[in-house]
């Protein structure tokens, strides 16, 4: 079983914030192509990124993020309710 963390959230504070995809990255100095593939689902943010993304909204965890179990071998996922996250790692 693997864990991944996605930032399910992303999408909607960015919008929220009226932010375009572009704007955001360069807020964060990161590439403007890695925020939509952050908001899709192709990429995982590692945990400075997480960290980052959550001081510059001003938002929880499970505003953002999501936690996944993921078996590699059934391709079966389960999302882990938002006080499993810490134990999650």
């Amino acid at each position: 079983m693997n864990v991944e963390v996605r930032a399910t959230g992303l999408r909607a504070m960015r919008e929220k914030k009226g932010l375009t995809q572009r704007e955001l990255a360069h807020n964060l100095g990161i590439s403007q192509n890695y925020i939509p593939a952050l908001e899709s689902g192709a990429r995982r943010p590692g945990p400075k990124l997480r960290q980052a993304l959550m001081k510059f909204f001003s938002a929880n965890f499970e505003d953002l993020f999501e936690v996944v179990m993921v078996n590699p071998e059934s391709a079966s996922e389960q999302v882990l309710e938002p006080r499993d996250h810490r134990r999650a790692g």
